[in-house]
């Protein structure tokens, strides 16, 4: 027999070698935010400066002395300091051209002029995140060893070294997700009141990056932007008392032709047409900074690679 139709013999013509799904699957990508946790010190940018300068003061830090009769009192001072965030330009640029954005088929995830634009939020939030846990080599205190995996007894000494220092909860821990890995199978051979605690056995259970639990009074959060230390040897994570650290943004004035993604966000996301190559060009900026307010209010978490 001849003139069979074949599918190898339509692919030039009426067939095509794929089609696109309808169904648009994400990349894999840790998209955990610390962005506007409530433990962190959320400061608003000022006129005048680049940099936001947040009084520490310490009440209720000098208890009173007997005072034999009919004697004076001395003056005692006030500890005073100071921490100071600066502002700096966060940005990322995209660009589409005219042809890719025609052809878009439509479909929510694709890859389109609006899409683009919106993904400068979560830009920000990524970019916020690794600078909030990059402060975690800043605290003078620290807990763990190098080239030692994290454990349960590492987990407290955070937590005690917080109390050693007067510290009020709700305590938060940032771990990278291997040292949340390691903390995890520390937790299965726990022995002692520890291991009957609800919150253990809830660590114990498989999550995906961010919030992880409470664990012994502590809230846990994963996040692969938890830096390294000692030459890549080592994790650096972290925990924390509110208003350890904190965070200052700017507000931008109203740019023309800039759009906002949404009016909760800081981000501007601004549109600049290339006509000569037919293309647009999609530009997300913020201007952010982080810093450390009471090194007494936090304590590195040094483990394994």
């Amino acid at each position: 027999m001849a003139n069979e139709v074949y599918y190898s013999g339509l692919t030039s013509s009426a067939r095509v070698s794929a089609v696109l799904s309808q169904l648009i699957a994400t990349k894999l990508a840790d998209t955990a935010s610390l962005v506007g946790h409530p433990s962190i010190l959320q400061i608003t940018a000022q006129p005048g400066s680049t940099a936001v300068q947040v009084p520490v003061i310490s009440w209720g830090a000098d208890a009173m002395a007997a005072v034999a009769e009919n004697a004076s009192v001395s003056n005692t001072g006030l500890t005073t300091a100071a921490a100071t965030i600066t502002l700096a330009r966060q940005a990322l640029r995209r660009q589409i051209s005219d042809l890719a954005q025609a052809t878009a088929q439509g479909v929510p995830l694709d890859v389109t002029l609006e899409n683009i634009a919106n993904d400068m939020v979560a830009a920000y939030n990524k970019r916020a995140t690794t600078m909030l846990t990059a402060l975690s080599s800043g605290f003078s205190s620290s807990v763990g060893s190098t080239g030692v995996d994290l454990s349960v007894t590492n987990f407290y000494a955070a937590i005690f070294q917080l109390q050693l220092t007067a510290n009020s909860g709700p305590f938060v821990a940032v771990l990278h997700n291997q040292q949340i890995n390691d903390l995890m199978s520390s937790l299965r051979s726990e022995s002692g009141p520890g291991q009957y605690l609800a919150a253990t056995q809830e660590m114990l259970m498989a999550k995906g990056p961010g919030f992880k639990g409470n664990l012994f009074g502590v809230d846990v959060f994963g996040s692969n932007t938890v830096a390294t230390a000692n030459a890549g040897a080592d994790y650096l994570g972290m925990m924390f008392a509110p208003n350890a650290i904190g965070m200052a943004v700017a507000s931008v004035s109203p740019i023309v032709g800039a759009t906002t993604v949404q009016p909760a966000s800081p981000v501007t996301v601004e549109f600049e047409r290339d006509a000569s190559n037919g293309s647009t060009i999609v530009v997300g900026s913020v201007l952010a900074g982080v810093a450390e307010i009471d090194d007494a209010k936090g304590v590195g978490i040094l483990s394994d690679f």
